[in-house]
């Protein structure tokens, strides 16, 4: 994948790609300006684990929707840490990214 700013790619791709999963990019407005920063500290995480800047980021911005928000921070089964969420899920997701 050829080197783009995150945001850039976000506003092209996440509203496509969630649509794929049934949910309406229009009920959460603003969510690439409000979480997009957070995730500078997992990039070289992701990049070991083969996971493209711009799709970590994505599936990271799902953890704040539901249904994928009970899966991760605070759950039934404990603390589910969001940066390894990404990448225990990175190979389910890819099949919705264009």
């Amino acid at each position: 994948m050829k080197f783009e700013n995150h945001y850039i790619w976000l506003e092209k791709h996440l509203p496509k790609f969630l649509e794929k999963l049934g949910i309406d990019f229009n009920h959460c407005p603003g969510i690439i300006k409000a979480h997009g920063d957070k995730c500078y500290s997992y990039r070289c995480l992701w990049k070991e684990n083969n996971i493209p800047f711009s799709h970590g980021v994505a599936l990271y911005l799902l953890t704040y929707l539901p249904p994928y928000s009970a899966e991760v921070r605070e759950t039934n089964k404990g603390w589910v840490a969001p940066d390894q969420w990404v990448i225990d899920n990175y190979q389910e997701f890819l099949p919705f990214f264009d």
